[in-house]
Order: C-alpha cells, then structure tokens, then sequence
C-alpha cells in the first residue's frame, strides 16, 4: 500500500511539472546544473603540421593543448613494443604528436596527460639524438608509457644528469582527438645528501 502511494505521489509530481503546476513542497523549473563539466568534443582545434616527428616543445612547469589530429604516423604498435613503453596490441596505427622536452640534472618530472574526449595513451622516450627521430630499429635506452584505458596518464622519470625525452601522445585504434599535456618539475634532493650513508642506531 505504502509503495503503490509512493509511486502514485512519484506519477503526480512528474505529471504537475510537465504541465507547470506547483505541489505543495515542491518547485516547478529547469533541473539544477551538473556539477560535472562536460568537455566540448565537437570543438575545431587547430591542426598545426608535424616537423619531422616533432609537432613542438615542452618545458618545466609548462603546458600545451592540441590534436592528435595532422600528426605525424611515424610511431606504431612495433616500435612501442620495441622499446618497452607499452605492449603491442592496441593497434597504434594513427598520426600521434611528439613534443621535446629537456629535463634538468637531480629532478623528478611528471609528465600528466589529460584528453576526456578521446582514448590516447602516453609515452616519454629517452633520445639524445637532435634532428632525427627513433624507430623500431633504434635501441632505446628508457621508455615510461601509460596505456591505460580512458584517456587520460601519467609518467615519471628521475633524472640524475640532463636528459632529452620526447613526449609521445597517441590514440588506441587510430583514434584521433584533442589533449592537453602538463609537465611538472620538482628539484631532488641535493647529491651530496642522496649520497650520505645512512647513520647507524
């Protein structure tokens, strides 16, 4: 009995907003806003051209938004598999952009993908080789990939002399779309105290 007048008050106040009637307790208008932001996906993002396999630079602290779209094709499944970023399979055939990015002595940097619009993944690859890019035949001496699934990662690297890393971004499946890249550079602690040997009890 109780549910059937539950469902029937459920009925009425549905009905009363419909045609705009007010209930006692209640309030006839649009439903309150999402707290969730929705990204808008349909919006025309500019796809620079690619310069070799570079689209452009990245730096501490800094940030670049872009596409994937108009990238170069130059990494696939083969040649991630082959430097240990992530495993072969999910078919990374599609164009993909690659930033440059040259990390200081003794830091930690974190390098946060963000694209809630498309399934990308994200790779930071060790190359000290100006003016040419890898392929599946180089031996790359470092790689930190996330391929997890949903769009969005995170790698990090500590580096104990200056590196060069270039910054893949690249979709699953040849997918395609817009993504924002942040880089994070945080000082390590200085040698000497990394180095000390730890005090005996």
């Amino acid at each position: 009995m109780i549910l059937a007048l539950l469902l029937g008050c459920g009925r009425l106040a549905e009905e009363a907003q419909r045609h705009g009637v007010s209930l006692p307790g209640t309030t006839v208008g649009a439903p309150a806003a999402a707290s969730t932001v929705v990204p808008d996906c349909s919006s025309a993002t500019v796809a620079s051209p690619a310069r070799s396999c570079l689209s452009g630079t990245l730096t501490c602290d800094g940030t670049v938004s872009g596409t994937t779209l108009g990238g170069d094709s130059a990494f696939d499944d083969a040649f991630y598999a082959g430097a240990f970023c992530f495993p072969a399979g999910d078919h990374h055939a599609g164009s993909e952009r690659v930033f440059l990015l040259d990390a200081p002595a003794d830091t930690d940097v974190v390098v946060t993908l963000s694209s809630s619009c498309v399934d990308l993944d994200l790779a930071a690859i060790a190359w000290d080789y100006e003016g040419s890019c890898p392929t599946e035949k180089h031996l790359i001496s470092e790689c930190e990939g996330d391929s997890r699934r949903g769009g969005n990662g995170t790698v990090r690297m500590q580096t104990f002399a200056p590196r060069r890393y270039l910054i893949a971004v690249d979709g699953k499946e040849g997918a395609v779309g817009p993504f924002t890249l942040s880089v994070k550079c945080t000082p390590l602690r200085p040698r000497d105290e990394r180095d000390a040997p730890i005090p005996k009890r």
